[in-house]
């Protein structure tokens, strides 16, 4: 710390600038010379939900909330900043400070914009019924706002698309809690020339499908985060896409490979309540047309129904990933498809493991097949997959409780990894059956005691 206090104030400032605006006024407490350092940070986020008192009603919450707001503004002495986010329930009803702190961002030339006027106590899987989601109107001066910003987060906040053109800087826009017609779209994809990432969250349109297509794009990165649409169809042609997420329901998928590939993709369909053997069909089909160059991502729903279909040995693709992310209950249905893309990924370097609670579909539905037994696959009769003993250098597990499915993947991994060097293991936070959640990390250090198939393995258990 003497040696950060050394240092010319501005520089402290520029340090201070990047770290996230809580961390930032921690360092108020450091001496008398940082108390008052953080207020000249550039990175400035007012997040109502900071302000939560369990003693205190909502309103005066809200109202602890908008003084401190007002009086920072009317205090801070920076002339520029580089993120300003307001995230600010009902903006309505506390109009005035909102276009204030608008205003204030703007005339200190702002490059990252985020507004956030969604309600914390939203249902983000079901809000169909809210009343006027999107109340504000995002203002004029911000159209205004030219060759400056660099990117846009709007959340519950309408827009008006054609006034983006004036934006030429901009590559980063993210929406969310609001409706994203076709026409919306497609306007905001014209107008930004020089987007690189578009980010859709909970949005949502009455009509069929959503499009994203331009030979003329620059877009790399897409975000579909449980988007409602009728009768979704998901459909598109970009050129220079390379990183591609979803998360919803199983829509129709109709992509254009370009000519690079993709090189990451991450597919959750845990909003989906159809669970057979045609949608397994369906997964094949869409694996051979979503074709990842570097990383995968699959969740529960996908490890599951990939082995529904009736002939899905043989079925496997052999992608030429090297990065693998399972997200997974760990459940006896997901063991096989676990060793699906185990199969599908001969070159894997990387795999992760995302453990978490998961819809286990097979309990609503007749599966085609009778689970095969966790302990025979992975430890009494294991396939040893040429991945696992030639490629497979970094393990990391997340989420970690020490369930017999979870111990019979961490031995397979550990007794057949031949080249693997990092294995981490992250223990869940959650509290046990026995009180104290460091027994989790107690099964996992005497689920490791075993050999190694790696001379040179290193085993964090944290």
């Amino acid at each position: 710390m003497d040696r950060f206090s050394d240092l010319p104030e501005h520089l402290l400032v520029t340090i201070i600038s990047f770290l996230p605006f809580k961390e930032a006024a921690r360092t108020s407490l450091f001496s008398k010379r940082w108390r008052h350092l953080w207020r000249s940070t550039q990175t400035i986020d007012f997040n109502a939900r900071f302000f939560i008192n369990v003693d205190a009603s909502r309103e005066v919450q809200r109202q602890v909330f908008l003084d401190f707001v007002r009086h920072w503004i009317a205090n801070y002495q920076q002339p520029t900043i580089s993120k300003f986010s307001l995230a600010l329930s009902q903006p309505i009803n506390s109009q005035m400070v909102v276009e204030d702190c608008i205003t204030f961002s703007l005339a200190r030339n702002v490059k990252h914009l985020v507004l956030d006027f969604s309600d914390p106590t939203w249902n983000e899987d079901d809000f169909e019924g809210l009343a006027d989601p999107t109340s504000y109107e995002l203002p004029l001066s911000v159209y205004g706002h030219e060759q400056v910003l660099e990117s846009l987060t709007l959340f519950s906040c309408k827009f008006n698309p054609s006034g983006f053109k004036n934006f030429g800087l901009l590559k980063e826009v993210s929406l969310g809690w609001v409706e994203v017609g076709a026409c919306t779209l497609n306007a905001l994809l014209v107008n930004c020339g020089y987007l690189e990432s578009l980010s859709l969250k909970r949005c949502w349109s009455m009509e069929n499908f959503l499009r994203v297509c331009g030979r003329g794009l620059r877009l790399k990165t897409l975000v579909v985060y449980k988007c409602r649409f009728y009768h979704p169809c998901f459909v598109v042609e970009v050129p220079n896409l390379s990183c591609l997420r979803y998360t919803g329901t199983l829509p129709s998928f109709d992509i254009s490979r370009n000519n690079r590939g993709l090189d990451e993709v991450e597919l959750d369909f845990g909003l989906e309540s159809v669970c057979s053997c045609s949608m397994a069909d369906f997964l094949y089909k869409l694996f051979f047309q979503v074709f990842p160059l570097r990383a995968l991502t699959v969740c529960t729903y996908i490890l599951q129904v990939v082995t529904m279909g009736e002939d899905f040995i043989g079925m496997e693709p052999s992608f030429p990933l090297t990065h693998l992310t399972l997200k997974t209950a760990m459940h006896d249905y997901e063991q096989v498809g676990i060793r699906y893309f185990l199969n599908s990924c001969p070159h894997l370097e990387t795999l992760e493991i995302q453990l978490g609670p998961g819809r286990i579909f097979h309990d609503d539905y007749e599966a085609p097949y009778n689970p095969l037994d966790p302990h025979e696959l992975w430890i009494r009769h294991p396939v040893v997959f040429s991945c696992v003993t030639q490629t497979l250098r970094e393990v990391e597990i997340k989420g970690f409780k020490g369930t017999p499915n979870e111990i019979y993947v961490l031995n397979y991994l550990v007794t057949n990894g031949r080249v693997m060097k990092k294995l981490t293991v992250i223990t869940s936070r959650e509290m046990s059956n026995r009180g104290n959640p460091t027994v989790y990390r107690n099964i996992a250090k005497e689920a490791l005691m075993i050999k190694s198939a790696s001379q040179n393995l290193l085993i964090t258990v944290l």
